[in-house]
């Protein structure tokens, strides 16, 4: 009877492992499923752009679960960027890349200067176009118009989840980041959040 009773004990305690190896399963494939519809949802989605005032212009855009083999497989040059940064990609929590194009109009006056080389005066043309968007200096000489052009842009990123469900039984549907540009100018092209596992 005690050898029956060990059969018995083995068995169900074979059985427990067996359904908790497949519980473990379940949920992992649960969780795969879940990221595999999130990244479609995020590759598939259109961007939404927004005019938030004259000055400030938004991006929404929905963010990529990947693993870090995905990572290295399918973003191979940004990987590569990031090792010669000197940051271990098997420490990288997020990564985000954001291609940004500048567009402006320029309308710069053109001016007499006297500039004094080697203590030899000499009459050139100045173009200046100063502005809270872009400031634009430079001097024509030879046919040639030299200077510096500055376009001051602050990026500001926000990273914020979407929900589906019920208390308890909530999950997230969506992670997205917004991003917004504080100069007219400056469009947006493409942005990228790419959260690793």
């Amino acid at each position: 009877m005690s050898r029956l009773n060990r059969i018995l004990l083995a068995t169900v305690l074979l059985l427990c492992s067996i359904l908790w190896l497949q519980h473990r399963r379940t949920i992992r494939l649960t969780e795969e499923r879940d990221r595999f519809r999130m990244n479609s949802t995020a590759l598939l989605s259109d961007v939404k752009r927004m005019q938030i005032d004259s000055a400030t212009m938004v991006l929404d855009a929905k963010a990529l679960r990947l693993t870090i083999d995905e990572y290295k497989e399918f973003r191979a040059k940004d990987a590569e960027t990031i090792e010669r940064l000197g940051v271990k990609i098997r420490n990288l929590e997020v990564a985000a890349r954001h291609e940004v194009e500048v567009k402006a109009p320029i309308d710069a006056a053109i001016r007499d200067t006297l500039i004094i080389r080697d203590t030899v005066p000499l009459l050139r043309q100045k173009v200046e176009m100063v502005t809270p968007y872009i400031q634009l200096t430079g001097l024509i000489e030879n046919k040639r118009l030299k200077g510096d052009i500055k376009v001051p842009v602050t990026l500001n990123q926000a990273v914020w989840v979407e929900y589906k469900g019920w208390w308890f039984w909530k999950r997230v549907k969506a992670i997205h980041q917004s991003i917004s540009s504080d100069n007219p100018y400056v469009e947006i092209r493409y942005s990228e959040y790419i959260r690793i596992q």
